[in-house]
């Protein structure tokens, strides 16, 4: 290096210590307002996160109950049935088969299920976009890309073999119950 390269690199490096000092200052004189800024920032940021996070709830039950309607001829669920029927099957070379199953009765239980009623006894989200968030809370976002809505008879039908003869039993009977179940088998 010649004598000037060297006093060029002094000053580049004399500025940055200057410029580091000058940060050290203004985060010791300003430190908590920072602090309670971010703190503000990811507040923020985790409502924006938990509306996008309802809004995709709202997109899957509009989508499979669509599909409902389609295979079904129903546009809503029976009044005579209680528990929405959901099942979610993701194949993959290699990986197998998974099978998620559930049946529940959707019922409101979430604060957000009342926070826009008047009546604070009437939920204001639909059975639909309950089943979906519960269906999320036990298997997760991905499980959701497969999930369908089905009659009891479809249910029973197709799933039977995977349901526990307990589970069966207690179906005819007026109890609440949510049951679900998660398979997976891989041959490879």
């Amino acid at each position: 290096m010649t004598h000037e390269e060297m006093l060029e690199e002094a000053a580049k490096r004399e500025a940055e210590n200057k410029a580091l000092k000058a940060v050290e200052k203004l985060y010791a004189e300003n430190g908590d307002a920072l602090k309670e800024l971010a703190a503000i920032e990811r507040q923020e940021l985790i409502e924006q996160l938990e509306a996008k996070k309802k809004e995709n709830f709202q997109l899957v039950a509009k989508r499979c109950m669509q599909e409902y309607e389609k295979t079904y001829n129903r546009d809503v669920f029976p009044m005579s049935e209680h528990w929405v029927y959901m099942v979610s099957e993701y194949f993959g070379t290699g990986e197998g088969q998974t099978v998620c199953i559930m049946m529940t009765q959707a019922n409101a239980g979430h604060a957000e299920d009342f926070e826009t009623s008047t009546n604070k006894y009437v939920p204001c989200t639909t059975k639909e976009y309950r089943a979906v968030r519960e269906f999320h809370e036990q298997f997760g976002t991905w499980m959701l890309h497969g999930l369908k809505f089905m009659t009891r008879e479809a249910f029973f039908g197709d799933y039977a073999f995977y349901i526990p003869p307990m589970m069966m039993k207690l179906n005819n009977q007026h109890c609440y119950k949510t049951f679900y179940t998660y398979v997976h088998y891989n041959f490879s």
